[in-house]
């Protein structure tokens, strides 16, 4: 009985073993409208986005692609994975699942045949249930080919296996209980598109891609594979799609153009309300941008989003520009006071910088005027050391202070120099004369500087 068991086994698994041709059928993206576009070769789910390759040419060239990337949740996933199982399960059905089935056969007629040959019962009871393990493990890497004639192997296995089991000694238990059950049926496969189908799926894609520069791409590849096609779709109906598409394209262009006027103006002025510190304006900028995209139909999401961002960059700007205005509006007039309390003494060094300069190139000035110029410079001297600056222009004062210090010690060296004929000491005067007037415009510079109200370079830093 266990010889006519392996027998009829042995039968069951020989037949078929020719190897299927075929071409590889076309994926599927199926939608969540319920409507599905060709996908030449799988596609790829990236985050939550789905991108796959559209032909172009019925029958064509595989070269002859158009990449096409769109949301996840316009997709319907779960008919989409279940019809590239199918096309997975075809196309192995087609290349090589003949050939992998002839050498599963071989190896378990191999099987059957150790088996007869074995005389221990439970080494016969071992061998026989790693074959029914190898069968049983078959369909499920292997696309389900063939899976109702394996599960008939396995289901005579378990028979041989059960009485295999009584002559070692050991109880029968029914094996079919836990054999493969039935995968449910794979879905049918679509024919490929034809041209016309083509043309209508990829102006369909055109509506359902979330960036312009797609949709423009998608409509343009329409009206070529029309232009493209004279002759070989019906007249009418190209006529339409054309016009169509061509009108799609135009509309997208003035749309385009209608955004980039509203990002340039915007800019513009966002620029100029910040350098204002005008932080209400640029809020009512904001609204403004809104306002327009909401009449334009949210027609480009990104754009907005980017114009968006680079106006909240500007009232960020703004408002710290303002913060720094008002702190200079508290101090202001600490600022002023201090500038009306140096004026005579800034205005009295300033007015010695041709005998300075002099000085510095060695050319004079006469001694009769020499000591004038020492009691004046001094005189300011003890004046600038009398004022108490705020303490923001403690560094500016300090300027002032070295710089009439230096003009002091240039005239009294140069006299020092005329009256001993030394021209060491003559050159002294000259760099102290040198340093005196750097320090003195460095000095009035920054004070000037200082009494400025805040703008944006400023701010920014």
């Amino acid at each position: 009985m266990l010889m006519r068991a392996f027998a009829i086994v042995l039968v069951m698994v020989l037949p078929g073993i020719a190897l299927a041709q075929g071409t590889s059928p076309l994926y599927r993206v199926f939608l969540a409208d319920g409507s599905s576009l060709a996908s030449y070769g799988e596609w790829a789910r990236v985050d939550d986005r789905i991108v796959f390759s559209m032909p172009v040419i019925a029958g064509a060239d595989p070269t002859q692609l158009h990449l096409v990337s769109l949301p996840g949740d316009r997709v319907d996933w779960k008919r989409s994975e279940e019809y590239a199982a199918a096309v997975r399960s075809a196309h192995y059905a087609a290349h090589r699942g003949a050939e992998d089935f002839a050498r599963l056969s071989a190896d378990v007629a191999r099987a059957v045949n150790e088996i007869a040959l074995i005389k221990d019962p439970a080494e016969r009871l071992v061998t026989a249930e790693r074959a029914r393990r190898s069968l049983a493990d078959w369909p499920d890497a292997h696309y389900g080919y063939r899976a109702k004639e394996v599960n008939e192997m396995i289901g005579m296995l378990d028979e041989v296996i059960g009485d295999l089991r009584v002559a070692a000694g050991l109880g029968r238990f029914d094996l079919t209980l836990t054999a493969n059950t039935s995968a449910p049926a794979a879905p049918a496969l679509w024919p490929a598109p034809d041209q016309r189908e083509l043309v209508e799926q990829l102006l369909w894609a055109a509506t359902l891609v979330d960036t312009p520069a797609e949709k423009v791409s998608l409509l343009q590849t329409v009206v070529g594979m029309v232009d493209r096609a004279v002759g070989l779709l019906p007249d009418t109906w190209a006529a339409t799609i054309r016009a169509s598409a061509l009108g799609s394209i135009a509309e997208e262009q003035k749309i385009d153009a209608a955004y980039a006027r509203l990002r340039e103006a915007t800019l513009a002025s966002a620029v100029k309300y910040a350098a204002q510190a005008d932080v209400r304006a640029l809020e009512r900028l904001r609204s403004a941008v809104h306002t327009q995209d909401s009449r334009l139909g949210h027609r480009r999401v990104s754009y907005v989003a980017a114009l968006s961002a680079a106006i909240e960059a500007h009232i960020d700007s703004a408002q710290r520009l303002r913060l720094a205005q008002d702190q200079w509006m508290l101090r202001a007039e600490r600022l002023r006071a201090y500038q009306r309390a140096t004026s005579r003494s800034v205005t009295a060094l300033t007015q010695t910088r041709s005998r300075l300069d002099d000085i510095r190139a060695l050319a004079g000035p006469t001694p009769a005027l020499l000591r004038p110029l020492i009691e004046a410079l001094s005189r300011e001297r003890r004046v600038l050391s009398l004022i108490d600056p705020p303490t923001e222009l403690a560094n500016v004062h300090a300027l002032f202070r070295s710089a009439s210090e230096l003009a002091v010690n240039a005239a009294t060296l140069r006299l020092d120099a005329v009256e001993a004929a030394d021209l060491e000491l003559a050159q002294r005067a000259s760099a102290a004369a040198s340093g005196a007037t750097m320090l003195l415009s460095r000095a009035k510079a920054e004070l000037e500087a200082a009494l400025r109200p805040p703008i944006m370079a400023a701010a920014a830093q």
